[in-house]
């Protein structure tokens, strides 16, 4: 579209919905003034909103759901000869002196002031975030590996999550029990909540609406924004005047705190120590030590529904507890790796459908690794959805297909020959989706190291 035709449709769409900015628009442009009478047809707004459905009908097109009768056709998806846990293609040292513990992957803000242009800047860049028992949390760049900024917190970090939509918003749980929403783009944070044991345990829903806390006090708590996560223009020409002054480079989602906050609408107490968090639809899932059955909390009411981890829904008998848990990218399937066995390689991968009334267990997946009563094994699907991989105490993680079979095993933490305190666990794992199919797995563990292991290029 000529630059003349485009201005013409900005003005047109300025006079019509922020007559305040038109007159400078018009000088900045040398565009003529708009003749009310005969707007342009179609006009910016209706071509803005083509372009947005166009944009939704092609995404909904590559996207893959099953029917709600047919979970099981997910489940019979082939994993690709070329998904496979090759080599651990680079190593992060030197971050921490102490073990790390939790660890996320995402696009972070950094905003900077170049004195050159005098003008402020905000990218987004894939980062590394971990948290460790030095009572912090680092933001790692992915490309480098250097570590670029670090938050410092009361006591050793047991896990953490990244905002959904604005990743400037970190919340972490710590060993005190405090539960910190934190800001990466001031390195301040800005709401707390305290609690009396272990939050281990942390994550936002989709849409970063719900968050919620599981603690070793017997508590699940589920917190509602009541600020917004984005910035929202007033109306008022004289308060959104700040927005138009923005440089060209910069961000108004990282120029001002849009001012998420959060408070407390559900308060669980659980008779065992909570466990793993996963929000779906309207639900916040979660599971205890010392329970069979995977709870359901609607995030509306606060009322609960449960279903069994057993293969008879009847069955009341505990003979393991589901640490964690991670939901297809279908949103149709839900897996649940166990841990508290008795019996060699007794460590297993469950799979059931996502909602609270879908009760078949629809896969056992054995991982082939040795439990740890005191290490929790963590999951995560691939981004196809045709794999899942796990942690051990051991330092392996484990590619299986969700037809059961152990595609690869690789060892690759251990401990350190004469450091003290260093061990072979995996604490924590994420995934990262490197595009075009490929992927790979980013983990931390007892070794203090941060490892990237190649799935597939």
């Amino acid at each position: 579209m000529p630059d003349t035709q485009l201005n013409a449709l900005v003005a047109h769409y300025l006079a019509a919905h922020a007559p305040q900015a038109l007159h400078p628009f018009l000088a900045a442009s040398d565009t003529p003034a708009p003749d009310p009478a005969n707007p342009p047809t179609p006009d910016l707004l209706t071509l803005i909103t083509d372009a947005r459905a166009a944009e939704l009908a092609a995404q909904l097109q590559n996207t893959h759901l099953a029917p709600k009768e047919d979970t099981r056709a997910l489940l019979a998806e082939h994993l690709p000869p070329t998904d496979t846990l090759s080599v651990v293609h680079r190593t992060i040292d030197y971050v921490s002196d102490n073990n790390l513990t939790a660890v996320a992957v995402a696009d972070l803000p950094r905003r900077s002031f170049d004195t050159t242009t005098a003008e402020y800047a905000t990218q987004r860049a894939r980062s590394i975030v971990v948290g460790g028992a030095d009572r912090a949390i680092r933001v790692v760049d992915w490309a480098s590996g250097e570590v670029i900024q670090m938050l410092q917190f009361k006591a050793p970090v047991l896990c953490l999550a990244v905002h959904p939509t604005n990743t400037r918003y970190i919340v972490s749980g710590g060993m005190d029990g405090t539960l910190t929403l934190s800001d990466v783009v001031t390195h301040m944070p800005v709401q707390t909540f305290s609690g009396a044991k272990f939050v281990v345990r942390v994550a936002f829903s989709p849409d970063g609406k719900w968050l919620a806390a599981a603690s070793y006090d017997k508590s699940v708590n589920v917190y509602e924004a009541v600020g917004p996560a984005h910035y929202r223009a007033t109306g008022d020409a004289d308060a959104d005047a700040w927005i138009h002054a923005l440089d060209d480079g910069d961000d108004a989602d990282a120029a001002a705190d849009p001012g998420l906050r959060y408070a407390l609408r559900h308060r669980v107490e659980t008779t065992g120590n909570p466990e793993a968090l996963l929000f779906h639809s309207t639900w916040l899932m979660y599971t205890q030590r010392g329970s069979a059955v995977l709870h359901y909390l609607d995030l509306a009411s606060g009322e609960e529904r449960v279903k069994s981890f057993n293969p008879n829904p009847l069955d009341n008998h505990v003979s393991f507890a589901v640490l964690d848990l991670a939901l297809h990218p279908s949103g149709r399937l839900v897996a649940g790796i166990t841990g508290d066995h008795a019996g060699p390689g007794a460590e297993r991968v469950l799979i059931y459908g996502a909602e609270p009334e879908e009760t078949e267990r629809l896969a056992c997946l054995w991982t082939r690794s040795e439990p740890d009563a005191f290490v929790l094994p963590r999951l995560a699907f691939l981004p196809s959805g045709r794999g899942i991989v796990t942690t051990s105490a051991s330092g392996e993680l484990t590619l299986l297909s969700l037809q059961g079979e152990v595609r690869s095993k690789l060892k690759v933490h251990g401990a350190r020959p004469g450091v003290a305190g260093t061990s072979d666990v995996v604490r924590d794992l994420a995934l990262n989706d490197l595009g075009e199919g490929g992927w790979e797995i980013v983990s931390v563990g007892y070794d203090r190291t941060i490892k990237l292991t190649l799935g597939r290029m």
